[in-house]
């Protein structure tokens, strides 16, 4: 797939969602937290829980050549679309990326361990605390990039230093999808 191709699936994908969760009346986040333009139109202002709007992505192809940079990997098109369609504040397993924080969620999951070692973490399962990663081993096809998850204590057991510890790693790995559009098919179901 393209680009704008996964651009298009996860738009749709993301608006699908939305619309779900505004039927079940579960979109609202606390005030302090919610970006004003990110609020809903019909938002009631007085209270204190406000629902919040999909608002077209401002990430701009510089915004994420410095978050490659930044997390020292390049991106797959699949994540870039995924960072890219919409600002949001879908809760965890899909994470937030609201217009104050272009990038909370892969920020908030990066780890160099995970990086070294062929995985890009891209959000929080938080409910089980696990960290849900990419495996970018069958890259440039990435419809093949698996989509795995691992207890974040584990890290801690590893040493980014110790040299090859990829099979070890390898091992703590949990299979979550075939890929990135079948990860976000399961989540939003």
């Amino acid at each position: 797939m393209t680009e704008l191709q996964y651009q298009e699936a996860i738009k749709q994908l993301f608006e699908q969602y939305y619309q779900k969760l505004s039927q079940m009346g579960e979109f609202a986040i606390l005030l302090p937290e919610v970006d004003p333009e990110m609020v809903a139109d019909h938002a009631d202002l007085t209270q204190e829980w406000k629902p919040w709007k999909l608002v077209p992505s401002t990430v701009t192809e510089q915004d994420l050549q410095e978050l490659e940079e930044e997390i020292e990997t390049k991106l797959p098109l699949s994540i870039r679309a995924f960072l890219s369609v919409y600002h949001h504040y879908f809760e965890s397993p899909i994470g937030r990326n609201p217009i104050s924080e272009k990038f909370y969620e892969i920020k908030n999951v990066w780890n160099p361990i995970l990086i070294e070692n062929g995985y890009l973490p891209f959000t929080w399962d938080a409910d089980g605390y696990y960290i849900r990663c990419m495996k970018l081993d069958a890259m440039p096809d990435e419809e093949h990039c698996k989509i795995y998850q691992i207890d974040h204590e584990i890290l801690f057991d590893f040493d980014e230093d110790d040299g090859d510890i990829k099979d070890e790693l390898d091992k703590q790995m949990q299979f979550v999808a075939e890929n990135l559009l079948d990860y976000l098919q399961q989540q939003m179901n």
